[in-house]
């Protein structure tokens, strides 16, 4: 699998190169020099404190809707559950959106198009640049919950700031311009609009597959900042500690650091 996977992404890699082949001079815009700005500003406790927070996106995004839904029906706690039930959809909705968008416009990572280049290396999964599928992701999720719970800013609040420290750790690990994270905070804040709109008809949906005539009741529980605390948690773990100067296969191919300047030295495998 993991080969497979590889060989895609050498192959996109190339594709991307021979189109948009490596600059020799960085182009003259804010959009370059605010991330040449981020990209440049290093150390080994900032790497690591990032790549942490960075790293976390994918595990909190999968586990955080499917924990809450659970634990709220076990709960009996309905405002919770359709809280999951609506994350999950404003995030499968600013997946496709965000992913449609990459196809369309194909734009190359810093790391593809610009030299020297600080960068934990290529992405297997994800070669495109516009706009931050992390960032959009992120801020879709801490837009629902601002949306569901607009009296407990201590629920939202530490999303949009984990958020905000993942976007910016896009163009410090070389994967996105600036422009492209505030696309992706466009597109994921969106996303949880458009579907927070069309709340009660979800909901309705969402009875008749499950044959249930439930309103939506309830108040808030402990469980969305316990499991998203948790899966932020499990992360960091396997960040740190599990694969943490693995010697095995990685998540990225081609890792150009630059150790000299605070680059990560961790390798990674599936």
């Amino acid at each position: 699998m993991y080969d497979s996977l590889k060989t895609k992404a050498e192959d996109s890699h190339q594709l991307i190169l021979s189109k948009d082949s490596i600059l020799k001079k960085d182009p003259d815009n804010t959009d370059v020099r605010l991330f040449r700005s981020i990209n440049n500003s290093r150390s080994p406790l900032k790497t690591k404190i990032l790549n942490t927070f960075d790293n976390s996106m994918l595990p909190v995004a999968l586990m955080l809707p499917p924990s809450l839904f659970i634990y709220s029906r076990v709960k009996r706690n309905t405002y919770d559950e359709n809280s999951a039930y609506l994350l999950f959809t404003s995030e499968f909705t600013n997946f496709a959106v965000t992913f449609g968008i990459k196809t369309f416009f194909k734009r190359a990572r810093p790391l593809n198009a610009l030299k020297n280049v600080h960068s934990k290396g290529i992405p297997i999964l994800d070669v495109y640049s516009f706009p931050s599928g992390h960032t959009s992701t992120s801020f879709a999720m801490a837009t629902m919950f601002a949306l569901r719970y607009p009296a407990y800013p201590q629920v939202y609040a530490p999303m949009f700031a984990w958020g905000l420290i993942i976007a910016y750790a896009r163009p410090y690990f070389g994967m996105h311009y600036p422009s492209d994270l505030l696309a992706g905070a466009i597109i994921g804040s969106g996303s949880s609009i458009l579907v927070y709109s069309l709340r009660k008809e979800l909901f309705k949906f969402k009875n008749q597959v499950l044959g249930e005539d439930k309103t939506d009741e309830g108040s808030i529980n402990s469980g969305v900042l316990t499991f998203f605390g948790a899966a932020f948690a499990i992360s960091a773990i396997f960040d740190n500690f599990i694969f943490k100067e693995d010697p095995g296969k990685r998540f990225f191919i081609s890792p150009w650091m630059d150790n000299k300047r605070g680059g990560l030295n961790v390798k990674w495998k599936l």
